[in-house]
């Protein structure tokens, strides 16, 4: 799939409500070398459930998984797909990626759009404390129920780092 075909399409259903764009192209293997794509939009929260759904009406997307990076007072959150299954050559992943503020730490689910969706999900609720609307199971999956805390949250390392040890010495945290 052509990476510039996802984006004009992106570009003529949204126009100004994309913040940012951009594509990386890689050569993988040796014998032909070939590229791979990597396209990636920002969209504000409100529009991140229209990009989506987008998405899935006009390429047929497969979701690898949402990630989260703490920046401070925000969080950034990447939606991360594959797209372009079936055509020989054509995969390419694309990231829809939203900013969400840590004085309203909200965003739309999109299990209405990929059911799958509500593991990543519910992976960012426990971790981050992040609210999901609309999402139909927000219980904890991989932390006990009764833990509080979320342990990706860098404004909340002190209080995390009472419940959570990290053990890997390369990182310099060991005791």
């Amino acid at each position: 799939m052509i990476p510039e075909g996802i984006l004009a399409s992106f570009r003529d259903a949204f126009g100004e409500r994309i913040v940012n764009e951009r594509t990386i192209e890689r050569k993988v293997g040796t014998v032909e070398p070939r590229s791979v794509y990597d396209v990636w939009i920002e969209v504000d929260r409100e529009t991140l459930h229209d990009a989506v759904e987008h998405l899935c009406r006009h390429f047929n997307p497969h979701l690898s998984v949402i990630s989260g990076d703490d920046l401070g007072e925000k969080v950034a959150f990447n939606y991360h797909f594959a797209t372009g299954w079936g055509e020989r050559y054509g995969e390419a992943t694309f990231t829809i990626r939203t900013f969400v503020p840590k004085d309203d730490f909200r965003v739309p689910t999109i299990t209405d759009l990929l059911p799958g969706a509500q593991t990543s999900e519910r992976e960012k609720i426990e971790f981050f404390g992040l609210t999901v609307d609309g999402i139909p199971d927000d219980r904890n999956l991989f932390l006990p129920e009764d833990m509080t805390i979320h342990p990706w949250r860098k404004d909340l390392e002190e209080e995390t780092s009472k419940e959570v040890r990290r053990t890997v010495k390369w990182e310099g945290r060991d005791e």
